[in-house]
Formats: C-alpha cells, structure tokens, sequence
C-alpha cells in the first residue's frame, strides 16, 4: 500500500512539473529557463511591434518584462515607447487542486512609456494556464482577469481588464496569439501574435 501511494505520488509530482512553465503568466519558459521574443499587436490605427523577455527562477517566482514602439498609421515621428516589467508567483497547490498540468500565479506589472505625462498602467491579476498536446508540440492556454491601476498625474482609476491567448511550442520555438483588453472608456480590445524561443 505504502508503494503504491509513493507511486501516485511521484506520477503527481512528475504531471506537475509539466506544468512549471509559467504559462500562467503568459510564457512558456521551464524552470530555470529563458523565454526570449517578439510580438506584433494590432490596435486600432496603431502600428505595435515589440521584444520580451521572461526568466522562470528556480521555484515559484518568474519576472519578465518587453518592449513595444507603437506609432499612429501613416505619421511620421509619432513614435512612442511603450516599457513593462512585471513579476509572477507561482502557487503550485493551487494549480494541483484544478488539475495535475494547470499552473496558477498572482503576477503584477508596471507599463509606462517616453511619452510625456503618460502616467502608468498597473494589472495586478491572477493568471491560469495549462499545458497540453504532445511531448513533441505542446499547447499552453492561458487567461488572466486583471484589476487594472490607471495612475495619472492628476487622479487614479481603477478598471478590470483581462488577457488571454494560447501559445504552441516545437522543441524550442513557440508561436501564439494574444488578445487583452481593458473594461474602460477608449480602450479596445488588441490582437497580437507572439513568438520566440525558449532556452
């Protein structure tokens, strides 16, 4: 009986470490590993083309951060860079109690830009993400409901937004999509392929 739970329990832990990529947080980075990027977003009548970058540390904690040079459609010099950082705890009990290849993290993250008087942008969300498909492709769904700090110079507002996509990865490469959106006044919903390598 004794072998028995010991088996039930390294075939848990083994199913779970197939889930340490912090998909949760978005990215497909193994523990202990590199995710390294590009991203095309498509707002309305914007141009977005970006870099990121995550680390996934040896245990529960995984920070990432990007950049994105957005510009309005046909004029020139409206160039603006758009910079984020942000940081992701995984909560391994969490993601066991939903199934053996779900993670689950609270993350936070800043995006501010050149741009004078921006003010920032603050998700503080929970992220869920799985890992699926084969051991040759594999499939990472994810989805974060966010609370959403907008911090002006002259006030503070505080929205829900969300993101969500999907990421499939062949051997090193991964390639996905992303929607996000923002619950508030001028914001529309933005579309955005993603791919990179992870190391």
């Amino acid at each position: 009986m004794k072998k028995a739970m010991l088996f039930a329990a390294a075939a848990t832990f083994a199913l779970a470490g197939t889930a340490q990529a912090q998909i949760c947080a978005g990215f497909p980075s193994s523990d202990r590993g590199f995710y390294f990027g590009g991203r095309a977003d498509f707002p309305e009548d914007i141009d977005s083309f970006g870099v990121e970058a995550n680390y996934n540390a040896s245990g529960p904690l995984g920070v990432y951060g990007g950049l994105n040079v957005r510009s309005l459609e046909g004029v020139d010099d409206s160039d603006v860079n758009v910079f984020h950082v942000g940081a992701a705890f995984e909560v391994a009990s969490l993601g066991a109690m939903i199934g053996p290849a779900v993670s689950v993290c609270p993350n936070v993250e800043v995006q501010f830009s050149d741009e004078d008087d921006s003010g920032q942008i603050i998700p503080i969300g929970i992220g869920f993400g799985g890992n699926f498909g084969t051991p040759s492709v594999s499939v990472h769904p994810y989805v974060n409901p966010q609370l959403v700090i907008f911090n002006g110079d002259d006030d503070t507002e505080t929205e829900f937004g969300a993101r969500g996509g999907i990421m499939v990865g062949l051997g090193m490469f991964s390639v996905g999509g992303e929607v996000r959106h923002y619950f508030i006044d001028g914001f529309d919903p933005e579309l955005g392929i993603r791919f990179g390598i992870r190391i």
